[in-house]
């Protein structure tokens, strides 16, 4: 170890070094050095964009566009650091509409490869220069179409150190391939070019964002599974285009924020989407949705971050409500209530009390009342129901029963496939959040134990519980006792200690976990006959749900046309 005082006097690194260590920050791998070209080509102005990528861009990257071009004057500075059209002075910050600013991205590459710029103001003549490890080399007119190309070759082939770090030539060329897609995804009215080792393998023509996202993730999503919501708020407009809640995934690679065209990282904006889903969705999956939001530039700051992934935000709280509220807002009215189905109702209805269901089951497995056999003529009546306080349900005609599970209904020209588990919880999972929190006190109070961690849990959410209507005390260190419960929770009190004895998530979630827990356990089961009249009265109310969601997210039904019948028999 050299401790002399001469090791430790700074001095001004030259700028040559200077300038490949912010590269570095900058341009990483030949992905960055697609995405600055992209931001730069899409500043432009142009409508047509290609890029070529050549052995996973370790040997090339050529990016093309038909915008504004560069004069030879431009050309001459274009590469030298805080070379820039896109600002002048700090308050033009605040009004920055551009993908890029700071006159970082050419200077960067150019510092750490060989870069040739060809570019054209009006298609008639054209200037070429060629700049090796930040020099300039040779400056010339040629030959070439309105607009910029850009190719970066040998990149890092000065830098050892970073080249060595670089992944296989198949893997650099896909995270080429994915940076390429990112950015065509807000701009779906340019045209995109992908091609790599000189074969075309990406298209993307103009079209509407909604297009554009099903010509990117073709195996992804499905064209009549996806759903576009709009809406406008005072300092920001956002366009949210969102997988239908059947189709899921196991990460929250598919849930991306875009702003200000820029696609950023940002846990609460992916939090809100989260949410917007949260109750139509099963747990452990996720949702897919892009949400496009723009902004005042003035309520955001992107110039924390070389790669502007990273940004501040002024209003993220604002931001964050109004995706929940338009996700859930969307999914609640859009074809989840059969209410707004559109099967036409029947004039004539008559009312109904509705049945009740027991924990008990007392109904079910019993032989039907009304005929000694499976009641053929009763399963095949349609009914026109109408509910008290509730919209006028179109008519169906109960089928019956097929693997002890699913209640078969047909309605105008839909067959409906109800799960019968899943409904039922549902519906008692609503009596549950909306029954009265008034304690009534148990004769016999029921103790049990916990550790310490569950202890100190149960301590923080005593007073969440409380306004359940569910008391409890602490008689010693790690023993409880359940003095009430609410009257409608009677009978489920094991349900109950066992949900406390495990309780895990956040607090704002308790009570729907705990009546979701209690309404699956205490739904029918996959496997129980239902007598005719059961099950129609189980339809009646799952048909008029205004949600057809189970409290884990499932949906109640799969429906199929009749169309889509006699397509699958062949018939037209």
């Amino acid at each position: 170890m050299n401790n002399s005082n001469s090791s430790r006097r700074i001095s001004l690194l030259r700028d040559s070094v200077a300038q490949r260590i912010a590269a570095g920050e900058v341009i990483d791998r030949p992905f960055s050095v697609v995405r600055e070209l992209l931001d730069n080509a899409v500043d432009s102005g142009a409508t047509e964009i290609e890029v070529y990528v050549e052995n996973g861009g370790l040997d090339s990257i050529r990016v093309i566009d038909n915008g504004a071009g560069m004069s030879p004057e431009d050309m001459e500075i274009c590469y030298l650091p805080h070379s820039t059209s896109k600002i002048s002075e700090i308050e033009d910050l605040d009004t920055l509409t551009t993908l890029g600013f700071r006159g970082e991205a050419l200077a960067s590459i150019a510092s750490c490869a060989q870069l040739e710029i060809i570019s054209s103001e009006t298609g008639e003549a054209a200037n070429k220069i060629r700049v090796r490890d930040g020099t300039h080399i040779i400056s010339s007119p040629c030959t070439g179409k309105k607009g910029t190309l850009v190719e970066v070759s040998a990149l890092f082939h000065t830098m050892p150190a970073r080249k060595k770090f670089l992944k296989r030539p198949s893997s650099e060329a896909a995270a080429c391939r994915r940076m390429f897609i990112e950015k065509s995804l807000p701009f779906h009215t340019i045209s995109f070019r992908y091609f790599q080792n000189r074969e075309l393998k990406l298209y993307f023509p103009v079209s509407s964002l909604k297009e554009r996202l099903l010509t990117a993730f073709p195996g992804v999503l499905q064209k009549d599974l996806i759903h576009e919501i709009k809406t406008v708020s005072e300092s920001f407009s956002l366009t949210i285009v969102a997988a239908d809640p059947s189709l899921t995934r196991k990460d929250r690679r598919f849930i991306q924020i875009f702003l200000n065209n820029r696609k950023i990282s940002d846990f609460s904006l992916t939090q809100a989407v989260e949410y917007g889903f949260s109750e139509f969705l099963p747990g452990g999956v996720y949702p897919l949705a892009f949400v496009f939001i723009t902004i005042d530039p003035s309520l955001i700051d992107f110039n924390i971050h070389p790669t502007k992934k990273e940004v501040r935000i002024r209003n993220t709280a604002e931001l964050h409500h109004k995706i929940v509220t338009t996700l859930k807002t969307h999914f609640q009215s859009h074809s989840y209530n059969f209410s707004k189905s559109t099967v036409p109702s029947l004039p004539e209805a008559r009312t109904f009390t509705g049945l009740s269901f027991p924990a008990s089951k007392k109904v079910f497995n019993q032989p039907d009342p009304e005929s000694p056999v499976p009641v053929l003529a009763e399963k095949q009546r349609e009914y026109k129901p109408e509910l008290k306080s509730e919209p006028q349900l179109p008519s169906f005609r109960y089928i019956g029963q097929v693997f002890n599970l699913f209640l078969i209904v047909e309605s105008g020209t839909n067959i409906f496939f109800i799960d019968q588990h899943a409904s039922h919880e549902k519906i008692l999972f609503n009596e549950f959040i909306q029954s009265d929190a008034k304690v009534q006190e148990l004769l016999v109070p029921i103790i049990f134990t916990t550790d310490d961690t569950i202890s100190s849990l149960i301590k923080n959410t005593i007073d969440e519980y409380l306004k359940m209507g569910i008391v409890l005390e602490n008689i010693y260190h790690g023993e409880w006792a359940l003095k009430g419960l609410p009257e409608k929770c009677i009978g489920q009190e094991s349900v109950i200690v066992d949900f406390i004895k495990n309780q895990k998530g956040a607090v704002k979630d308790l009570k729907t976990a705990l009546y979701a827990d209690m309404a699956c356990k205490s739904a029918i089961k996959d496997g129980e006959t239902l007598d005719s009249v059961t099950a129609v009265e189980l339809i009646r109310k799952t048909l008029a749900l205004e949600n057809a969601r189970c409290p884990h997210g499932r949906p109640l039904w799969f429906q199929v046309s009749r169309d889509e019948l006699f397509t699958l028999v062949g018939r037209t």
